[in-house]
């Protein structure tokens, strides 16, 4: 038998194996789908995800939107819950009364709690609990200004003399006196600072009360300072000043404090 031949005979015989073979499998074919089963399904598939994307979209809208909104209000601020409270408690301010001893002209007072008082027979003084000083003096009168702390002539004692006097002074920027009544005692209060043009320095500011050269005793201001003379008249015809000190600037909240205090002074006949 030719070579050719027995080539051909091979390749049969490998064929035919090749088909016993797969006749003895016992796998079984899968079912191949029809056309129309598949295009059905499609359709299907289709529709479901056209669906899905109806509903999710109105749905990321909202969610846009609402990011969008809290972003215009700024960074959000958690709820307090409902049983705690949000307002501060109010602090109320024990008031004391009381009445000088030693003081020349006796009066009775009220001041908050923690205030501090020191006195004699020419002096009364209230240490505030703001830091300021309310400090109450007998018969001074008007001082030159200069830094001898000596008495300026030609200024009565009375209260419209004192007041006027300190509202005319150059060394100083003064309000318009107003009228006051503490018990047996009137006359009229002013808020008065140095000048802005005034250009001496007094070591111990510029004096502007001071007593009778034989009982030394007075009162000055600083630059920066500024102070509330209330100058008063007694019937017994003693001379009464209350001086409000602010050190160092915050005289409307030192007078806020300061005020209700002076005038709770009922000087006594």
């Amino acid at each position: 038998m030719r070579f050719d031949s027995r080539a051909r005979r091979a390749v049969q015989g490998i064929h035919r194996a090749v088909e016993v073979m797969e006749m003895s499998s016992t796998k079984t074919p899968q079912r191949l789908a029809r056309f129309d089963q598949h295009r059905e399904r499609r359709s299907r598939n289709q529709r479901i995800a056209a669906l899905a994307v109806g509903i999710a979209l109105p749905v990321v809208l909202v969610i846009l939107a609402v990011l969008v909104l809290r972003s215009d209000r700024g960074p959000a601020v958690p709820l307090a819950p409902p049983s705690v409270t949000q307002t501060a408690p109010s602090v109320t301010t024990k008031a004391v009364s009381g009445r000088s001893r030693n003081f020349k002209s006796p009066f009775t007072y009220t001041v908050p709690q923690g205030t501090h008082s020191g006195q004699g027979h020419r002096y009364f003084s209230l240490d505030m609990t703001d830091g300021s000083k309310v400090i109450v003096l007998s018969d001074v009168v008007a001082a030159k200004s200069d830094c001898s702390a000596l008495p300026a002539q030609g200024v009565g004692t009375s209260s419209e003399a004192m007041t006027n006097w300190l509202t005319r002074d150059p060394a100083l920027d003064a309000t318009t006196p107003r009228p006051v009544t503490l018990g047996a005692a009137t006359g009229s209060y002013v808020d008065v600072k140095l000048a802005a043009d005034w250009n001496k320095s007094c070591p111990n500011g510029l004096t502007l009360v001071t007593r009778h050269p034989d009982h030394p005793q007075f009162w000055s201001i600083k630059p920066g300072d500024e102070e509330r003379y209330y100058m008063l008249d007694l019937p017994s015809g003693d001379t009464v000043t209350i001086v409000v000190n602010a050190y160092g600037g915050g005289f409307q909240n030192v007078i806020d404090q300061a005020a209700p205090v002076v005038e709770s002074f009922r000087f006594l006949r």
